[in-house]
């Protein structure tokens, strides 16, 4: 997969998604979607195919190879999004990083969910003793290897670089399905987003032939980011995405406000929105700018806030897809 060449990556994400305390924004896609993810689940309603062993198993991870239970079940979640994913996964982490469960940024069940687990610091600088005290079978990180690895004195750490990997959020969540041995349980999860897709596309095909898209959100003074996760459920909608975005590209591209006249050949805007409470202060500065409002998509009323902006886990996949296609009913 390349990668947006107008801005470094890592330093997009964290903008992006700055009220994740730190974390790094879900990454692109390839033009195939998720579609085509091919992990492969175990039959034994325990995970995948180490899910009969007993006691421990070996587990390739980007630090190297570690013995990991068979079925960990005590998980301490490093970064914001070890934490969302376990949650798809049916498994709620023992410890999560300070600001994990944030009302604004996750859907209520979620948060309902991680509102009462231990914190074990900032992302980035877990605490050794809070992660102790959780008696930990298993640690996860994506983001910060440099700082995770001394917690392997507590437990096996697993870690999958994900903010220079290129990988793709549903890669990601595929690699930390298998560290719990839950690959069954994705599987299941992922088919019934791609049953999702396959229905809003029959059903509004007329729409979306005649119909093309973008996403954006406000960035800092007086630019903007073309792209974002939610161009993974986009594209596996069949959207047509605004030419503004490149071909197999998620964003984030930075762009000036001056450069807004790349939105003309769109139809249909989608920006960041909240789960609760107000749009955040970055896109809301964009949304009241003048050039933005006299943008065609704007100006005919089809612009629209998508609260599962930043996708990173199937739940939030469909949720987009819910949101999108109560855009396409307004076509």
């Amino acid at each position: 997969m390349t990668r947006p060449r107008t801005m470094p990556v890592t330093l997009g994400r964290r903008r992006f998604l700055g009220g994740l305390t730190g974390t790094a924004a879900a990454l692109g896609l390839a033009a195939c979607g998720v579609s085509e993810s091919d992990d492969d689940g175990g039959k034994d309603g325990k995970g995948g195919k180490g899910g009969k062993d007993a006691g421990t198993r070996s587990l390739k991870t980007d630090n190297g190879t570690v013995t990991v239970p068979a079925h960990p079940s005590r998980v301490v979640a490093t970064v914001n999004y070890d934490a969302l994913m376990l949650l798809d996964l049916g498994l709620v982490p023992v410890g999560v990083p300070d600001g994990t469960a944030l009302k604004t940024l996750m859907p209520a069940e979620s948060f309902a969910e991680l509102k009462d687990v231990k914190t074990i610091g900032a992302p980035g600088a877990p605490n050794a003793q809070a992660v102790a005290a959780l008696k930990p079978d298993l640690i996860l990180d994506q983001f910060y290897k440099d700082k995770t690895a001394p917690l392997a004195k507590i437990a096996p750490v697993a870690y999958y670089e994900w903010g220079t990997s290129g990988a793709l959020w549903h890669e990601q969540i595929a690699k930390i399905a298998k560290a719990v041995n839950r690959e069954d349980r994705l599987t299941a999860t992922r088919r019934q987003y791609e049953q999702r897709c396959k229905e809003v596309r029959t059903t509004y095909k007329k729409q979306i032939a005649a119909s093309t898209w973008a996403s954006l959100s406000g960035g800092q003074s007086g630019k903007f980011y073309l792209g974002s996760p939610l161009l993974t459920v986009m594209r596996d909608l069949g959207l047509q995405i605004g030419a503004g975005i490149p071909a197999k590209e998620a964003g984030f591209v930075e762009k000036s406000y001056e450069e807004l006249d790349v939105l003309d050949d769109c139809t249909v805007l989608l920006y960041a929105g909240s789960f609760d409470g107000p749009i955040p202060p970055p896109t809301q500065e964009l949304l009241d700018n003048k050039l933005f409002k006299g943008v065609r998509a704007v100006k005919a009323g089809h612009a629209y806030p998508v609260k599962h902006y930043g996708v990173a886990t199937y739940t939030f996949a469909n949720g987009a897809v819910d949101e999108i296609e109560a855009v396409l009913k307004k076509l």
